[in-house]
């Protein structure tokens, strides 16, 4: 299913010393269930998944492997160019509608 994913919470749970068994009682379930989140033989529900989140103080996405593009920074520019890029994607979203 998804291997990925798995391998993220084995090694979230990992780097928290944590074995299957005492992440299975964080989460209130099932040791095998954890083992078997880990082999990507079973996703995690929504709530499982919030839970595993909470309790490793990451992001969903994260979990999830979503990979959103890196806002775009403003930094070093002048209060000037600023206001000139903030006037451009006005008008570029207002063209849009």
């Amino acid at each position: 299913m998804d291997k990925e994913l798995g391998n993220r919470i084995k090694q979230l749970r990992q780097q928290a010393d944590l074995t299957q068994s005492q992440l299975a009682r964080v989460l209130n379930v099932s040791p095998a269930l954890i083992s078997a989140y880990e082999l990507g033989d079973r996703k995690p529900s929504l709530e499982i998944l919030v839970s595993l989140a909470a309790t490793f103080k990451v992001s969903t996405d994260f979990l999830l492997g979503v990979r959103n593009p890196p806002p775009c920074s403003m930094e070093g520019l002048s209060p000037e160019e600023i206001q000139a890029v903030e006037i451009i994607l006005h008008g570029l979203r207002r063209k849009s509608i």
